[in-house]
Formats: C-alpha cells, structure tokens, sequence
C-alpha cells in the first residue's frame, strides 16, 4: 500500500525520550520474549514489541542524556552485550523488511485504521534504528525503504559499492517512484567514487532516466543533472525537453512559456538550464 511517509525527526526525538524514561510493562524484561513478539505477531503486535524493545536499550543507560541520537543507545547496548546484538539486528532488520512490504508494496491495508494509524507512526523510528545498525545485512531492507527519504537514504549511503547493486536492481521496478529513488541514490554513491568509469556509470543512468515513461523520472533526471560537474553536456537533451516532453497538466507556469497547460518536466529543464547559463550553483 502506497503511503505517504511525512516528516517525522521531531516525533522521533520526542518518542525516544519517552521510551527512556518508560518503565518496561510486566512481563516484557525477557529479552527472547519481546524479539520473538517482533518475529511472530501481527503488525499492531509487532509494533508494541518494538516500542518494548528500545525501552529495554534504552533502560541500560538511565543516566545517558535523553537528546543523544539512538545509535549511540543502540550501539552502546551491543558492545556492552555481543552476545545479544545479533540476534537483536537481525530482528531489527527482518521487522522493517516486513513492514517495507505494508508499506510499500502491499495494497491490502489492514480492517481497523486505527492499526494502520498507530502502525504508520512506528515506521519511521524503525527505519532509524536499522540505518543506525553498521550490518550490511541491512541493505536490502533500506532498499525497500528508500522512496521514504532522508533516514533511509542516508543509512544506504555509508555502504557505499555494497548498497549500489541493490539500489540500481530498482530502476527496473515498476513502479516509478522506486525508480527515481534508486536513480538518485545510485547517483550519490557513484559521485563519491570520483573516477571516470563512475561518471560515465553516471552519465548512462542519467540518459536513460531523461526517457523513462513516467514523467515524475524524467524530472528527477533533470533535477540530478543540475548538480552534475559535468551538466553542461546535458543541454542539448535539456532543451529539447524544455520544447517537447508530453506530460501536462491544468495551470500556467510563470514564465508564460507553454501557453494554457503546465508541463513539469518543460519547466525543471528550463529551471536546469539558466542554472548551466548563469553558472548557479545547484539546490541539491
């Protein structure tokens, strides 16, 4: 089920200082108990096991200051007892595998809104915590979170080769939005490397991407043209765009240039460039 994930850093500095100061519930000090809650229950189950397992991390350290990030809570936690990390890794990681499919892909929500409500807030924080984790295992599961953003993307990027197979496997998805999203973080990895065979990898993913079918691909091309050293080369395929791509919409743009309809990619590519023109520097 496609769900629009909103902005949730305030929540989840908020819901972490409540976990710390929490007591754990009656019954939910047994470590085993609450990692095979997450494993077996359903999703409303899943999330309360969840919630118990970072009020049992965080309970470790009470005098920690509560504004300090999760991963040093998670990370201190599995120094102090590496005979529980993996274990507790692995069920950090197969719980977001499982919910990236609810959220994602699945296209049954569940009978009561009310779960899918409470369990929609709880996404989030998961995805934290596994990108928090240094575990390659995790990879695939951020994958499939990575149309969410920030979090997700950020804990793909510091794998760097090792996340960029799974992230390019993604342009051919079909849905457009994972297209997109694997066409920037591929994008990003790639830039880091600073070699030529990574721009011409660039290059290609990008000219391939200017032609996708859907229009919301063609202009996430456009947009990672703009901070490309080498956008320059792009001009030509940018102004043909700027005359020519299909998609539009009701609504004029500002510029008056594509008379009664708005055309988005049209108006990205003319954005792109004056940017190349006025030498601008590019908004990542």
């Amino acid at each position: 089920m496609r769900k629009a994930i909103p902005t949730f850093m305030l929540w989840l500095a908020v819901s972490w200082t409540i976990w710390a100061q929490q007591p754990l519930p009656a019954g939910s000090h047994n470590l085993r108990g609450i990692l095979s809650r997450m494993e077996n229950g359903d999703l409303h189950a899943q999330k309360l096991a969840f919630d118990d397992l970072m009020t049992y991390i965080a309970s470790e350290e009470p005098d920690r200051p509560q504004d300090s990030d999760r991963s040093d809570f998670l990370n201190d936690f599995f120094a102090q007892h590496p005979d529980e990390a993996d274990k507790i890794k692995l069920a950090l990681i197969h719980l977001l595998s499982r919910e990236d499919y609810f959220f994602i892909e699945s296209k049954n929500p569940p009978p009561d809104p009310h779960v899918e409500d409470d369990i929609e807030e709880h996404y989030p924080e998961l995805i934290h915590a596994v990108a928090s984790l240094d575990d390659e295992r995790a990879i695939p599961a951020l994958v499939g979170a990575m149309t969410t953003g920030g979090i997700a993307t950020r804990g793909l990027l510091k794998y760097g080769d090792k996340a960029l197979g799974p992230v390019l496997d993604q342009l051919t998805s079909t849905d457009p939005l994972v297209r997109g999203s694997a066409l920037d973080i591929g994008v990003a990895i790639l830039k880091t490397k600073k070699d030529s065979a990574s721009s011409s990898r660039i290059r290609a993913l990008v000219e391939s991407s200017l032609k996708d079918s859907d229009s919301s691909v063609r202009m996430r091309a456009v947009m990672v043209i703009d901070c490309l050293d080498e956008r320059q080369d792009f001009a030509p395929a940018l102004q043909q765009l700027s005359k020519s791509d299909p998609d539009r919409f009701p609504g004029r743009e500002n510029d008056g240039a594509d008379g009664d309809s708005y055309y988005p990619v049209r108006v990205q590519a003319r954005r792109v460039l004056r940017d190349i023109q006025s030498n601008r520097i590019c908004t990542p």
